[in-house]
């Protein structure tokens, strides 16, 4: 067997691999990017079983990335810094759009953190790029219904497991 059938891409043949492969998917209501990035021509057979787990699990990976990023946010890290970039960059007007400012529940840093939304997930697992993680989901917050361009970008572990946190634009 040369091939294997992943999800949200199809048949691949992990023998004569392109560099880069892309689709697209409706999850948890919401349309994502997916994509591959290859830096051989072939991976084993073990590898692209663990691709196809790794795409398999990623509603529950998402799940994790939220705790991760919840708890980066209470320790004052990368996301932390990217949640008060929007406090500081838009005005009252436009929060507002965003937010519930009449919301005395939950603060608006709280609430800004639950607009985040999943826009993209790729996958390097064979270091593409000189990635030493495995799996890049991008986080962003919706302004007038479209993706801003700053980029809250959880990474992972083959397994999951959170590797780094970081803000990308």
């Amino acid at each position: 067997m040369t091939t294997i059938d992943l999800p949200y891409f199809g048949q691949i043949d992990f023998t004569h691999l392109a560099e880069y492969y892309s689709a697209e998917s409706i999850f948890n209501g919401r349309r994502i990017r997916l994509d591959l990035n290859f830096e051989n021509k072939s991976i084993t057979e073990d590898q692209a079983k663990y691709i196809k787990l790794f795409l398999d699990n990623i509603s529950a990976f998402e799940i994790q990335n939220k705790l991760s990023i919840d708890k980066d946010f209470n320790e004052s890290g990368e996301t932390f810094d990217y949640i008060n970039f929007y406090q500081d960059e838009l005005d009252e007007e436009e929060l507002g759009d965003i937010i519930d400012s009449g919301n005395d529940a939950k603060t608006k840093e709280q609430q800004l953190l639950s607009k985040l939304k999943l826009i993209r997930v790729g996958l390097y697992p064979d270091g593409k790029y000189g990635a030493t993680y495995y799996g890049v989901f991008d986080y962003t917050i919706e302004i007038d219904g479209e993706p801003c361009n700053q980029l809250l970008v959880v990474n992972t572990k083959g397994n999951g497991d959170l590797d780094h946190i970081t803000w990308e634009s």
